[in-house]
Formats: structure tokens, C-alpha cells, sequence
């Protein structure tokens, strides 16, 4: 059986707009939400309601920003950044050997 060349980009991100696909959720969920509570309030400019107008500027303006920060970042850099931020940038260390017993997770 002879051997085949295989395609150099099969484990790259997949960009749509600019935006990798990991990072689509930070785009998609606050615009649902900017859409949809002026629905639930029954916010309305006019005859046209306000989630309408609300919704399409943030998806537009965080898609603009997401496509910013990714020019010089690398591709999972934001769900990086989030994950520091919850982890309040604590330096991980292993334990010490106080902290964690041998005999607790070796067994003869």
C-alpha cells in the first residue's frame, strides 16, 4: 500500500470571520443575551424593538474586537486568559511532601 501525503493545516483552528472556533461562544452568548432582554423587558424604539438594533451592534462590535486581539495572539489566548482570571493567577506548584503522603496513592 503506498503512503500518502498528508495535509499540513488538518490540526489548525477553523477561522470563520476572523474568529477561531473556540472563541465563537465568547461572541454568540452575550449577543443572545443583548437581544434577547429587551424582549423579556419589552424594551421598543419607535415600532422596531430594541433587540433587534442591540444585538446585531454588539455581535458586530465583538466580532471587530475578537478579530483585533487575535492579530497578534495566539489561538486559545483567551480562554487562557479567563481561565488565570477564575484561577485568581495562582503559580501552581506540586505538593510538598507534607501536603501529600506516598502511601496515600502507591500502593505495594
Amino acid at each position: 500500500m503506498r503512503r500518502r501525503a498528508t495535509r499540513p493545516n488538518v490540526f489548525r483552528g477553523l477561522k470563520r470571520f476572523g474568529v477561531y472556533s473556540t472563541d465563537w461562544k465568547y461572541i454568540l452568548i452575550p449577543t443572545g443575551v443583548a437581544y434577547l432582554l429587551p424582549f423579556v423587558f419589552g424594551l421598543w424604539f419607535g415600532y422596531v424593538p430594541l433587540g433587534f438594533p442591540l444585538g446585531l451592534f454588539t455581535f458586530l462590535v465583538l466580532l471587530g474586537t475578537l478579530n483585533y486581539l487575535r492579530l497578534s495572539k495566539p489561538e486559545c489566548w483567551l480562554s487562557h486568559k479567563f481561565d488565570a482570571e477564575t484561577d485568581r493567577r495562582a503559580a501552581f506548584r506540586a505538593p510538598l511532601n507534607s501536603e501529600l503522603e506516598t502511601t496515600d496513592w502507591i500502593r505495594d
